[in-house]
């Protein structure tokens, strides 16, 4: 299996590649974009609000600190910034994939051995 992979084009950055592959299990979850609710007689009521949301929640333990950095720099650099633009997500079977960063922050903490702990969200873009 391949490593996961960031790229873009014109990112200084670009390829990035995980030094190391998700942690075990990994999450792939799927959101539905549906309202519900309950009407006064009882009644189940559901809104459905277009083609489910995906997300590949990505944590990777104990990797170095030039990875941590250089998926930072990925992350803030001009061409992604941080939400604003898309990017492509490369899994470990090599499938490519269109998302953008949906974390709530970057924070990638210290751990034990000089190393760092990585977890961001990648929200799938709908086409």
């Amino acid at each position: 299996m391949a490593l996961p992979q960031l790229t873009k084009a014109g990112n200084a950055y670009t390829p990035f590649t995980f030094e190391k592959g998700r942690f075990l299990p990994v999450s792939e979850p799927d959101q539905p974009r549906q309202l519900r609710g309950i009407a006064g007689g009882g009644q189940v009521k559901i809104a459905d609000l277009g083609d489910p949301e995906e997300y590949f929640d990505i944590i990777i333990n104990r990797v170095s600190k030039t990875n941590r950095d250089n998926l930072e720099g990925f992350i803030t650099d001009s061409t992604v910034n941080y939400s604003e633009n898309t990017f492509t997500f490369v899994d470990e079977n090599s499938t490519s994939h269109t998302v953008r960063w949906w974390s709530d922050n970057l924070n990638n903490p210290q751990v034990k051995g000089g190393l760092y702990n990585l977890r961001l969200i990648l929200r799938k873009e709908i086409t």
